[in-house]
């Protein structure tokens, strides 16, 4: 009778795990069903549990997976399986069995049709996996002991409880002290009241009083396990007589259902969860009829409609869908497939206005494979439909903006061109489109300025978020173009997505600085022989005729004793007077063109100079100089770094406050460097470079625009009371050979 009993609540149980699915995740037996192709579509985690494995390793894998684990025939018998469901739709108690490294596992299956495909095909299969590894341990316990205990070969799967008269055990199996945790020694002597709580051996109590007037009794009870736990029991009794009817105690079938009521209670709970789902799910769930009744409808449909539940419940879709063509194309599809997922359809609400609403649904089919009604879920899309309106209308924004852009601009992804408006196929003077899927190795030169702007751009990036470099790019004809390009990356935590790369041909503002670079170069050379030639005429003109004067007054009075003093006197003081303005005119000679230059070399021009502006100034100049006397400097590099220095300590002098000067002149091929320090009060740099456009002061500009018509670089350092440094660097140029580094491209 037990067993009757515990087969009926089984299969009471599989068939409300059948119905609600999914939402049977705590029950305790394995569930999987399978497609057409024997692939997993839907598992719990029982299943999984029983491979080691967890729900996501498990799911959408093929069934064979799993079957080869099992033991050597469990291919052949899933087959049989399969071939039974297919005949019958249903198949009962097919055995399988697995062998681990920790133990031997059983298992139960009985499986059902959910869904005919063909006739040489399995459908969709849903099988339920009970563990009965217990039970078939119990039976080989039993096998052992066969010749003295009998009766316990038909119940292997149960304790056996056999009590004398007094109440006291006298035997048990192992099945029911591994139910318990006592070892048979532990048990032997003992009472069952020894096993339970007061409220349990009350239940003791009335069923052993029964002994004598009733010969079978099944009850439960829970017992106390040696752990603490709790036990929960379903005890079959039957008295034992002798021959003379004389009562020799009572044997007792203990069966274990602490599982069956654990999944009672999971199986309550799961019910109370899925009426909570159904009562506060947001999407609208719903069943109707093949010809589009209403059958059932979530309470979210008030949230999404003015229907209230019970008005839509019993409706006919024909009544809510805008276009009844679209329910009828939506039925064939479903029809044809079984299942629709993301189906877009516009619904009418009461009031008559309108919803962009998205639908997923599948069929629902009786035991014989034929469709009875349809369920599925409700989503209403109103919001995503403006949005991906108002999406829509900013990339239509979006490309007028980018096709009227005079500026180039495309997405490149690792340097390969994803994207490009017009405009830079403008610029490059390809046909539009031509380019996309190329590196942009096609557009530079070469491979060394291909790999300097991917190294300074793609860096700038990554440090400062937007890249900004010059180069030079080959159009489609061929022509060399010069060009700005400016970046920033879509994501700036990954640039691999893509860099948005605008460019700007900027060929004739170039073109235009090297004309005035040239016309600079050429004034101030202009301006330098203009210099030289004004300070030779002074020196040879103007200071030697004012030397001569002053000859004549030192030896105007000679042989002339008679000469008053006062007159002798005048004539002296006019005699000095000219020779300060001999100096002065000599000194205004040496600043227009030193001689020294020509004579002895920048190197010992500049010490000589450095000395006569310490002397004159009180400034402590601390000039040294490295690889620089064997060097043949041209004309520009000689007088514009002789400047550069002049114009320094003119300015350390007018405005630093400093009292020490280190200058240091060195060779470092191909480049001269020119570094000047000073221990003045310094200044903001920043402020002090934006203020040069409203002054008149020239010392900052003059020397930046020498440092460039050498083609170098300057920077300069400083803060507030902390003295000034500046840094020049110009490419060596030989006054007989202009080096390569020096050449002026001017394509």
């Amino acid at each position: 009778m037990s067993k009757r009993l515990r087969k009926g609540e089984l299969e009471a149980t599989q068939q409300t795990v059948k119905f609600f699915e999914t939402l049977l995740g705590a029950s305790a037996d394995g569930i999987v069903i399978t497609d057409s192709t024997h692939t997993i579509i839907v598992v719990n985690e029982t299943f999984c549990t029983f491979f080691g494995r967890q729900w996501r390793d498990v799911v959408e894998t093929s069934m064979f997976i799993w079957l080869e684990q099992l033991d050597a025939n469990a291919l052949n018998r899933w087959y049989e399986l399969e071939k039974r469901v297919r005949l019958q739709d249903f198949c009962r108690n097919a055995k399988f069995g697995m062998t681990t490294k920790d133990k031997v596992s059983h298992f139960s299956v009985n499986a059902s049709l959910l869904e005919r495909v063909a006739d040489e095909e399995p459908g969709v299969i849903i099988s339920i996996w009970h563990d009965v590894t217990e039970y078939k341990q119990a039976e080989e316990a039993l096998r052992e002991s066969a010749e003295k205990y009998q009766t316990l070969l038909e119940i292997t799967s149960e304790g056996c409880w056999l009590i004398n008269p007094e109440l006291e055990t006298i035997e048990v199996n192992e099945s029911l002290c591994k139910m318990l945790g006592y070892s048979q020694d532990e048990m032997l002597g003992k009472t069952p009241f020894d096993f339970a709580d007061d409220e349990n051996q009350k239940i003791f109590i009335e069923q052993t009083s029964k002994i004598s007037g009733t010969e079978h009794r099944s009850y439960e009870i829970t017992l106390k396990k040696k752990n603490g736990e709790d036990l929960h029991t379903y005890f079959n009794a039957t008295t034992i007589r002798d021959e003379s009817g004389q009562v020799q105690g009572s044997f007792a079938f203990v069966t274990d259902i602490t599982e069956r009521k654990q999944a009672k209670e999971a199986l309550g709970k799961s019910e109370e969860q899925y009426r909570n789902i159904f009562k506060n799910m947001q999407d609208v769930y719903y069943e109707v009829s093949l010809d589009g009744i209403i059958l059932e409808a979530s309470p979210s449909i008030e949230d999404v409609s003015l229907y209230k539940r019970e008005e839509i419940i019993g409706k006919s879709l024909s009544d809510i869908y805008v276009d009844p063509k679209n329910r009828d194309e939506f039925l064939k599809k479903l029809l044809k497939n079984r299942k629709v997922t993301g189906h877009e359809i516009i619904l009418q609400d009461k009031d008559g206005s309108q919803s962009y609403c998205s639908i997923t649904a599948k069929l629902v089919s009786d035991k014989h494979g034929e469709p009875v009604k349809i369920i599925g879920s409700l989503h209403n899309i109103n919001e995503r439909k403006r949005m991906e309106e108002s999406l829509r209308e900013r990339e239509e924004t979006m490309k007028a903006i980018l096709a009227a852009s005079p500026v180039g601009i495309c997405l490149v992804r690792n340097r390969i061109i994803d994207w490009t408006n017009q405009a830079m196929y403008r610029i490059w003077r390809y046909k539009e489109g031509s380019l996309l899927g190329k590196n942009t190795q096609v557009l530079y030169p070469d491979l060394e300025e291909y790999d300097r702007v991917g190294h300074q751009f793609y860096s700038e990036i990554e440090q400062k978020g937007i890249g900004q470099v010059e180069t030079r790019w080959v159009t489609r004809d061929g022509t060399e173009i010069h060009c700005y390009l400016q970046g920033c990356p879509l994501d700036p935590s990954d640039i691999s997505k893509g860099v948005i790369v605008g460019a700007m041909d900027i060929t004739g503002r170039k073109q235009a600085e090297d004309l005035v670079r040239n016309l600079s170069q050429l004034l101030m050379k202009a301006q330098e022989t203009e210099r030289q030639r004004i300070s030779r005429d002074l020196h040879d003109h103007v200071a030697q005729e004012l030397s001569a004067v002053k000859i004549g007054f030192e030896t105007l009075f000679d042989h002339q004793p008679a000469i008053p003093v006062e007159i002798r006197r005048r004539v002296s003081e006019m005699s000095r007077t000219l020779q300060e303005s001999i100096k002065a005119v000599r000194d205004v000679s040496y600043d227009l063109r030193p001689p020294a230059l020509d004579e002895m070399g920048l190197v010992e021009t500049l010490v000589q100079y450095c000395n006569d502006f310490s002397e004159s100034n009180g400034i402590n100049v601390d000039f040294h100089s490295a690889g620089m006397k064997n060097l043949k400097l041209d004309f520009d590099t000689e007088i514009n770094l002789y400047r550069l220095i002049q114009e320094s300590l003119t300015n350390i002098k007018n405005h630093a406050d400093a009292n020490h000067v280190t200058i240091r002149l060195v060779t470092a091929y191909p480049n001269i460097i020119l570094r000047i320090e000073d221990n003045g009060k310094g200044f903001d740099v920043q402020k002090r470079l934006a203020a040069l456009s409203e002054e008149k002061r020239m010392g900052i500009r003059s020397m930046e625009q020498r440092a460039k018509l050498l083609q170098g670089e300057m920077e300069i350092q400083s803060k507030l009371m902390q003295g000034t440094k500046i840094f020049i660097t110009v490419p060596y140029k030989d006054k007989n050979s202009g080096s390569k580094e020096n050449h002026i491209d001017n394509r």
